[in-house]
Order: C-alpha cells, then sequence, then structure tokens
C-alpha cells in the first residue's frame, strides 16, 4: 500500500542575463498519484518560470468538483469568484475530455493547458475531440530520462538546475545527470 509523501525539490534557474534563482518546491504526492504525475506537474511549473505567472501548484479549492493540477489568478490572493479570476488552468496527465469542455464552458477567460508525454496527447487527439480552446503541450523526455526525475524525486533533498535556451526547451541538471527536455505546442 502506498502511503502520501511531502516532496520539497530546489529549483535553481540559470537566468540568461547570468543570475541564478532559486525557489523551493513543496508537493504532496497523494497515495496513488504516480510519479509521472508529480514530474509532469514540475515541469509544467517550469515552463512558466520565465513569465510573471504565479503558479500555485496543488491548490486546496476546488471548482465544479474539479481541482487542478496548478493555477494562477488574475490577482495573487485567492479569489472570491473563481470563475472570472483564474488565469491559467493546468491539467498534467490524465484527463477525461469531458472535464476539460466543462472547464472551457465555465471559464471562458481562462487559459486552460493540458501537459502530458506528446506521444500519448497526439494518440488522444486521434481518438477524442479535445476542445480548441485547450492548449496542448506535450512533453518529449527519453525513458531514460524520465526514469531519471523519477528517481531524483525520490532522493532525500533533490536539486534540480535548470538551464533554459529558449521557451520551448531546457536541460535539467540533477545530481547524476543531465536531461534534456522538450515542450512541443501541439496546438
Amino acid at each position: 500500500m502506498s502511503i502520501p509523501l511531502k516532496l520539497k525539490i530546489r529549483l535553481e534557474f540559470f537566468l540568461n542575463n547570468g543570475l541564478t534563482h532559486q525557489e523551493v518546491v513543496i508537493m504532496e504526492k497523494g497515495k496513488t498519484e504516480s510519479l509521472l504525475h508529480i514530474v509532469l506537474k514540475l515541469l509544467a511549473f517550469l515552463y512558466f518560470y520565465k513569465t510573471q505567472k504565479r503558479l500555485i501548484i496543488e491548490p486546496s479549492f476546488r471548482y465544479r468538483d474539479f481541482k487542478p493540477d496548478l493555477v494562477s489568478f488574475k490577482k495573487p490572493e485567492n479569489p472570491r469568484e473563481v470563475t472570472s479570476e483564474v488565469d491559467i488552468w493546468i491539467e498534467c496527465k490524465k484527463v477525461k475530455i469531458s472535464k476539460l469542455s466543462t472547464l472551457v464552458r465555465y471559464l471562458p477567460s481562462a487559459s486552460i493547458y493540458w501537459f502530458h508525454l506528446s506521444q500519448i496527447i497526439t494518440r488522444k487527439m486521434k481518438n477524442e475531440e479535445v476542445p480548441p480552446k485547450v492548449k496542448l503541450i506535450g512533453i518529449e523526455i527519453t525513458k531514460k530520462d524520465l526514469a531519471l526525475l523519477e528517481s531524483s524525486i525520490l532522493t532525500q533533498s533533490p536539486s534540480w538546475s535548470v538551464h533554459r535556451y529558449e521557451h520551448s526547451q531546457f536541460i535539467i541538471d540533477t545530481l547524476h545527470s543531465e536531461i534534456h527536455i522538450k515542450f512541443q505546442n501541439i496546438r
């Protein structure tokens, strides 16, 4: 039986101007949550790190019985009226198309993102109609590199150094590896 884990990871960003920025991210891995889901959430977080968006990982609120993996509000505090204040809603890994459709319908001013491995999103799109307003971000990573990121998360105090080259790709240095990540805007 798996148990929930509290994960704390140190992210060090090497910015283009030569400066570095450090951030500690704390998140919980639920009983049934896979390490892939955790990795995808962290990679989605990294995707937006250079923007001015303040992403909240695993927020405590629900909207229409849905809980985002990451969310950003138009104002920094938690809003009273979610419908008009959600700026970015992010889903990672498995998500039902009906959930995405509902989010698009009831959060018309929000940007809805779905992050998953590129080949899985592409396969899903062939079989189902994903709402056009949903931004699909495929992550291209080898199975070996994915396994290295997953094992890195389970170490006592993981630290990832992020070297960014452009918005669609970057390199993560872990304790033992250099991992290349590429984001593919599928739509």
